[in-house]
C-alpha cells in the first residue's frame, strides 16, 4: 500500500462517517473550523492531513481514531512501498 493509497481509505472513511450522521462536508468544516475545500481535499485522499485535524474530525464525528482507520492496512508493504509524501521539515 502506498501512501496515496492510505490517504485514499482513510479520507473515505471520514466521507463515510460524516455521511453515517447526515453531515454535509460544509457543517463539519464548520464544526472543526476549516474550509469546505481543504475537507474535501482530506476525504478524496489528496492531502495528508495533521494529526490535530485528524483529531478533531473524529471528535466532531464522534467516533475514535482507530475507528477511522479500521480498514484492512498491510504494514510490511506499507513500509516497502516508494515514500510519496515527505515529512515537513521544521526549522
Amino acid at each position: 500500500m502506498s501512501d496515496k493509497e492510505f490517504l485514499v481509505k482513510m479520507g473515505n472513511a471520514i466521507k463515510q462517517a460524516r455521511k453515517d450522521r447526515n453531515l454535509t462536508q460544509a457543517a463539519l468544516a464548520y464544526e472543526i473550523g476549516m474550509e469546505k475545500s481543504n475537507l474535501s481535499v482530506i476525504e478524496n485522499g489528496k492531502s495528508n492531513p495533521q494529526i490535530l485535524t485528524i483529531i478533531r474530525i473524529c471528535s466532531a464525528l464522534e467516533i475514535s481514531v482507530d475507528k477511522l482507520m479500521d480498514f484492512e492496512f498491510d504494514y510490511i508493504g506499507f513500509k516497502e512501498a516508494k515514500e510519496e509524501y515527505k515529512p515537513r521539515q521544521h526549522k
